[in-house]
Parts: structure tokens; C-alpha cells; sequence
């Protein structure tokens, strides 16, 4: 199972994109009435309306669950998992939607909640996209769910945007590795490939602490793309080969001094590429049918140019 979480600002643009689609099919809702799409999104906006300094209030989850699952994920045993989910990443006391989707060939149920609680506080999504790997494992196996032994089984063809761009650099990196054998092929072979190396400096020297992966606008740590391609264990595999690192990394004086921008301005860099999609787009409220929704006005503010921007909460 893989849980896939972003938020927005459109109740009425979320709650049409996944109740309308042709294939889906509503299993249940906490705090919010099922008659028709009207009254859904009327009752995700006026719990909103209790903490309107909230300006991402929209939730959205989807679970994704292999093909081989497909037989044992009845409706029940769908909602059954979801409901589990939500309560073990912390997300409790608001307002859900859980609709069925089968419009791709693996089974997959949306989730669409409150990030205002019902007692009008909000509902924190610090941490929670570490949360949602962790408790996605535990789920999988408690539920005896097919649980792929690595990236290499992940379906290419499945993914979009920024999990796309993450698995082709992943497999770049892999490809690159064994063709290289040091640091500069490495880096020429990724280059070729439109992946650029990004170093993390310690303060103003040249010490190398850390090291990142740029394709498409979208930026990652080598950590989080596979624990094997940090910084350290990358520089130990090279290291077999004897080549000074420190002399390489000399030849890189010249260049701009890494920014934090990959920490800083993640969000805005995961949907800067092609590959975003419609779901996406609804949950900003950007589009003129959006503008329409009885919701109540909430004044944009600019985004802010400050560094060391927390991902923590989004506002």
C-alpha cells in the first residue's frame, strides 16, 4: 500500500473531482451529509469557516494498493484499512470522505478530510509525510497485503509527477553507478541524462556533507530517493577506487555555493514540472468553475521569500 498526500484550498474542486468520475463510488463520511456533491462540499466549508486563518484547509489522501490485492479489498475491507490509516497517522476528530476509485488497474480509495477539526483547531500535517511511509509498511504487512521487495518492482507506468521523476532518477543512479566508478563519470553519466548533482556544503568551506538530485525541477536528497545513495555511502562505494574526493571537489570552487532552496521552496518545485496533475490543480482553487463555490472568501497571501521555511505546517 502507498498513501499519496497533498492539500489545497478548494473544497468544492476536490469533492467534484472524486465523487464525479465515472467509476466512483462513495463508501462513507464522517460529519458530512452523502445526499448529493452540494451538501458534501457545504459541510467541509462551514467547519472551515470556524478557523478561516486556515488557508490550506482541504485534505487529500489516496491509497494506492497492488494488483495482486484486488480480490481482497472488498468495499468493507477498503474502508476498513482507510479508517485504520487515518487514526495511525494522527489524522482524528474531522470531517472524511472515502470514495472508491476503478478507473486504473489497481485498486486505490480517496480520502478527502478537514484539516479544521471539529473543535475548530487545526489539524497538523508536520511530519506526516514520514508518518505515512511508516504506518503504510505496518498496514501492508498487519493486513497481509502484497509488500514488493524493492524500487525495481514499483510500476513505472503507474506513476506520475514528482513520484515519476523520483523513480527515473532512481533508476539513473542506479544505471550510473555501475558504469562510473568514480565521482566524475558518475556525475557526467547522470548529467547526460538530464540529472544534475547538487552538493551540500558545511558553512563556507568545501566540506562535503550532503548531496541531492535535480531532474525536471524537482529536487530530492539522496537519502530520500534510496538510503544507498546518501552522500556518505556514495563517497565510501567511489572511495574503493581510490580517487580523491577532495580533489574533485575542488574543481567545483567555482561553482554557486548550494542553496537551501531544496528545503525551502520544495513545494513550489514539486509542482513546477509538466507531470502535475488535475487533482492537483482543483485542490489550489485556481480554476474559474472553482470561483463559483459558496465558500467563504479567504484573502491569499503572497508567498513567503524568507530561507529556512518549515515544511512543517502548511498555511
Amino acid at each position: 500500500m502507498i498513501g499519496k498526500i497533498t492539500s489545497g484550498r478548494s473544497f468544492g474542486g476536490c469533492v467534484r473531482y472524486v465523487v464525479q468520475k465515472d467509476t466512483a463510488r462513495v463508501l462513507d463520511g464522517l460529519g458530512i451529509r452523502l445526499a448529493d456533491v452540494k451538501r458534501m462540499i457545504a459541510d467541509f466549508n462551514f467547519q472551515r469557516s470556524a478557523n478561516p486563518e486556515l488557508n490550506k484547509a482541504v485534505g487529500h489522501i489516496s491509497l494506492n494498493f497492488s494488483e495482486q490485492d484486488k480480490l481482497k479489498l472488498t468495499d468493507e475491507k477498503m474502508l476498513e484499512i482507510a479508517k485504520e490509516y487515518l487514526y495511525n497517522i494522527g489524522i482524528k476528530d474531522t470531517q472524511v470522505l472515502f470514495v472508491r476509485h476503478e478507473d486504473k488497474s489497481h485498486p486505490h480509495i480517496h480520502l478527502v478530510y478537514n484539516r479544521v477539526s471539529n473543535s475548530s483547531k487545526t489539524i497538523s500535517d508536520k511530519n506526516l509525510f514520514h508518518k505515512n511511509a511508516r504506518v503504510c509498511r505496518e498496514i501492508t504487512k498487519a493486513h497481509g497485503l502484497f509488500l514488493a521487495s524493492g524500487k525495481m518492482h514499483v510500476n513505472r507506468q503507474a506513476l506520475k509527477g514528482v513520484d515519476k521523476v523520483k523513480y527515473e532518477i532512481f533508476d539513473q543512479i542506479k544505471c550510473a553507478k555501475v558504469v562510473a566508478g568514480n565521482w566524475k563519470n558518475f556525475e557526467q553519466s547522470l548529467k547526460n541524462h538530464g540529472v544534475e548533482i547538487i552538493f551540500k556544503y558545511k558553512g563556507n568551506t568545501h566540506e562535503i556533507q550532503g548531496i541531492s538530485f535535480c531532474k525536471d525541477g524537482c529536487v530530492f536528497k539522496g537519502s530520500e530517493i534510496d538510503r544507498s545513495f546518501s552522500y556518505s555511502k556514495l563517497n565510501t562505494e567511489f572511495s574503493a577506487t581510490n580517487l580523491d574526493i577532495s580533489h574533485f571537489s575542488a574543481g567545483l570552487k567555482e561553482s554557486p555555493p548550494m542553496r537551501n532552496f531544496v528545503h525551502e521552496t520544495r513545494d513550489n518545485i514539486q509542482f513546477s514540472h509538466t507531470g502535475i496533475s488535475v487533482l492537483e490543480v482543483l485542490l489550489q482553487g485556481d480554476l474559474p468553475t472553482i470561483a463559483t463555490d459558496p465558500e467563504p472568501f479567504i484573502k491569499r497571501k503572497k508567498k513567503s521569500q524568507t530561507k529556512g521555511k518549515s515544511r512543517g505546517m502548511s498555511r
